[in-house]
């Protein structure tokens, strides 16, 4: 028997990466990875982390 879903279930995991890109680059924490001996690709490590963890929200709230 299939479980009876929220309606707010599928918002839940946007919300938490939203969380977690705030977190990212709007905190002190980019100082981690905006370091002066830091790799100039880190920061596009960075943005690839937050779109890949959105794409893993997505797929998870969609799937059965």
């Amino acid at each position: 028997m299939k479980r009876p879903t929220e309606p707010d279930a599928p918002v839940m995991p946007s919300l938490l990466v939203f969380a977690v890109a705030v977190l990212l680059f709007g905190s002190p924490l980019r100082r981690l990875w905006l370091a002066e001996g830091a790799p100039g690709y880190l920061p596009f490590a960075v943005w690839l982390g937050v779109i890949l963890l959105g794409g893993w929200a997505a797929h998870r709230s969609r799937a059965p």
